[in-house]
């Protein structure tokens, strides 16, 4: 069963599975983690790793094996609004209030590429990457939509939003085939088509749209103002609304033919979808203010034992290499030093650089010294 993960104002990172108990279906949390210490403001997911941002200007990446906390990004001077890794997980793109993109490898999580003024110095709102990886849209202050080419790593070309209608942008989404995306702006949805390269459909909502959610390249679901959900086609000339929340719906995700929705109270809930008709399956309280959501589609989580077996093997690599460090340290002081996951400044010792330029220690020096002055005083007549 999929997981649903949720970002709270709050600073907390939260776990929930449906799991069914005596024939009923609840949500269950599985994890809890407060790595932030401000606002968590977006969210993702791809593969082991679970990415957050936040206004305490950090990215949090936990592994989502062993549920903790894998690395810290403190690479940016603002708010992280928006996390996006790449289809194939390789990549992890974030933007931020202090105007910049930055696009940083998994793994060793070294930053590979910087554009410092993405939207002009402006804030970066939203970042979406097509399912081919190859480009990415964002969203900026300066109200331009913009295309990066990731295979190159160079911009591709600017859309000014504001001479198309677009009035305050907030988000940016692909459909699951890439060809459109939707864009939500102050009261409207807007649906382009990359293929006819321009707007294919603008729906007007009757409350301000928060969020949109494609359930196919032909689907959206539309979170609103005032609570409501809407889903349409987009061929369709009529939206059907939903009552779903009491407050505002703050995100919706959709997997796998359920629907995850919440609102700024911290509701969660399940949703049925057939054909396009929404059922309430289950809900929950997060005691918290909601402000991201995503999934991870893992089908279950790890095993005690393998997250064991796991510790064990890293305790064993870890007393195999204090062992040979301390049966062998000149082999240690040849080798460079390793890096930690995460950190990207290289510190110089001044101490250690001048021992190794050394050709001789000054012991040995003095000791040569002490026999030529012997043999000097044998050989003078």
């Amino acid at each position: 069963m999929d997981e649903l993960v949720v970002g709270t104002y709050e600073g907390f990172l939260l776990g929930y599975s449906l799991r069914t108990e005596d024939e009923v279906t609840k949500l269950k949390q599985t994890f809890a983690t407060h790595s932030h210490t401000a606002s968590v403001r977006c969210v993702s997911i791809a593969g082991r790793f679970l990415a957050s941002g936040g206004t305490d200007d950090k990215v949090v990446v936990v592994d989502l094996k062993t549920r903790k906390e894998h690395t810290v990004l403190m690479n940016h001077d603002g708010t992280i609004n928006t996390v996006a890794f790449t289809h194939s997980a390789t990549h992890l793109l974030t933007g931020s209030d202090d105007g910049s993109i930055i696009i940083t490898r998994t793994g060793n999580w070294q930053i590979e590429k910087v554009w410092k003024k993405a939207h002009g110095g402006s804030p970066v709102i939203a970042i979406a990457v097509h399912p081919t990886d190859k480009l990415a849209l964002s969203l900026g202050g300066d109200k331009t939509l913009r295309t990066w080419n990731l295979i190159k790593g160079r911009p591709a070309f600017t859309i000014n939003l504001a001479s198309k209608g677009v009035t305050m942008p907030t988000e940016v989404k692909f459909s699951p085939g890439g060809d459109r995306f939707s864009l939500i702006s102050q009261q409207t949805v807007d649906v382009w088509k990359i293929s006819e390269a321009g707007l294919e459909k603008r729906i007007t909502c009757n409350s301000k749209p928060t969020t949109v959610q494609w359930s196919s390249d032909e689907q959206i679901f539309v979170g609103l103002e005032n609570g409501n959900i809407l889903t349409l086609g987009v061929s369709d000339t009529q939206a059907r609304t939903y009552p779903a929340h009491k407050q505002r719906v703050k995100c919706v995700f959709f997997e796998n033919d359920m629907l995850y929705t919440s609102s700024s109270s911290g509701e969660l809930k399940v949703w049925s979808i057939n054909e396009n008709k929404l059922k309430e399956v289950s809900s929950i309280n997060a005691a918290c203010r909601v402000t991201c959501v995503t999934l991870n589609r893992q089908s279950h989580l790890i095993k005690k034992e393998d997250i064991d077996d796991e510790k064990e093997t890293e305790a064993h690599e870890s007393h195999e290499e204090d062992e040979s460090s301390h049966n062998d340290q000149s082999d240690e002081e040849k080798s460079p030093t390793k890096r930690k996951i995460g950190a990207f400044v290289t510190i110089s010792y001044g101490d250690d650089a001048e021992s190794k330029n050394e050709i001789e220690p000054p012991a040995k020096k003095t000791k040569k010294r002490r026999r030529n002055k012997k043999l000097k005083s044998k050989n003078t007549p």
